[in-house]
């Protein structure tokens, strides 16, 4: 998938990366294509090990207010997870931010075995073992508590309702960029600062914020043992857990105790869904649909976008996300 967002790399400039990195000589580079923002490639060096290279955007390119300098905050979100959890990550072997060997970012990390869990047909008895797996990954997640509310790159905030106003507004000044409107941006703003003191109490842990089916990566071992591994973790920020319920599914999983069953299991606060979370949960939901809304406005532009899936799909999720939300929300000001 093609985005003005995405560095275009010549099979040369991509040669003198690996070489920069001490890895040698490489063949077999291949663009792995589904990305919406970063380009990203993969590629065997002559010890037969295959790499996966990611590219962040060129900084003439206009990008998202939280989305500026992101790149590092992802190698930054790697290291938090080896140090302090037990989340199996592809390992990073060479960085570079210095845009001396080529004019971008960059980092290169292993490449994982096995396929990504949407392309896997699982068994009913599979499905309840991965099920746990994922119920697992959040709670460590969540076990890394934060100092500071919202994203690295953007400044961190105080308190729960702070930072969620700042991450919407920034998105809204980022559409005001791109000579557009955010209604569901102030929208948002009107219901965090009604639902103010609900969300000023909220616990400030690590979330991933994209942890979905093409985030994981799905392998069983010679023992038949299932493992998950999680990459792409450019998303990431400092606030409510609930956040990353919204991302396993659009349909509510909060009303699903099988899988609040699976975490609670794992965390040593257990998550008891009431009022409070539900309105938390909506608020959540309602940011994704400004994040879908706006970044449209930064990956494609004039013709591009019209026959594009990518820009369709994200108009169709926000006016879905958004709709729900709003109406939900307003159920719960009552």
């Amino acid at each position: 998938m093609n985005s003005l967002t995405k560095f275009e790399a010549t099979h040369e400039q991509i040669r003198s990366v690996f070489q920069a990195a001490g890895l040698g000589n490489i063949s077999n580079i291949e663009e792995l294509s589904d990305g919406w923002y970063n380009r990203i490639y993969s590629a065997t060096c002559d010890n037969g090990k295959k790499y996966v290279l990611k590219l962040a955007p060129s900084k003439a390119v206009k990008v998202l207010t939280h989305e500026k300098n992101m790149m590092s905050a992802e190698v930054e979100f790697y290291r938090i997870l080896e140090e302090k959890t037990d989340i199996k990550i592809p390992k990073i072997v060479y960085s570079d931010f210095s845009e001396k060997v080529i004019p971008t970012a960059y980092f290169i990390m292993e490449f994982l075995s096995g396929k990504r869990l949407d392309k896997v047909k699982l068994s009913s008895e599979k499905k309840l073992i991965v099920d746990d797996k994922l119920a697992f990954i959040l709670s460590e997640f969540h076990k890394v508590k934060g100092e500071g509310y919202g994203y690295n790159q953007a400044g961190l905030k105080s308190n729960w309702k702070d930072g969620l106003q700042h991450m919407t507004q920034i998105l809204i000044d980022d559409c005001s960029a791109f000579g557009k409107k955010c209604k569901i941006g102030h929208r948002l703003l009107e219901y965090i600062e009604r639902f103010g003191d609900i969300l000023k109490d909220v616990p400030c842990v690590l979330v991933n914020f994209d942890l979905h089916t093409k985030n994981l990566f799905y392998d069983e071992t010679e023992n038949g043992d299932i493992e998950l591994a999680v990459l792409d973790l450019e998303r990431y920020f400092w606030g409510d857990a609930i956040g990353d319920f919204i991302t396993m599914e659009f349909s509510n999983p909060l009303s699903k105790k099988s899988i609040i069953n699976l975490y609670n299991k794992y965390v040593e606060k257990p998550l008891n869904v009431g009022k409070n979370e539900e309105i938390r949960y909506q608020l959540m939901r309602a940011y994704l649909a400004v994040i879908m809304y706006t970044e449209r406005f930064s990956r494609f532009k004039g013709f591009t976008k019209i026959f594009n899936s990518v820009f369709l799909f994200g108009t169709i999720s926000c006016k879905f996300l958004s709709y729900t939300a709003f109406k939900e929300l307003k159920k719960l000001s009552k």
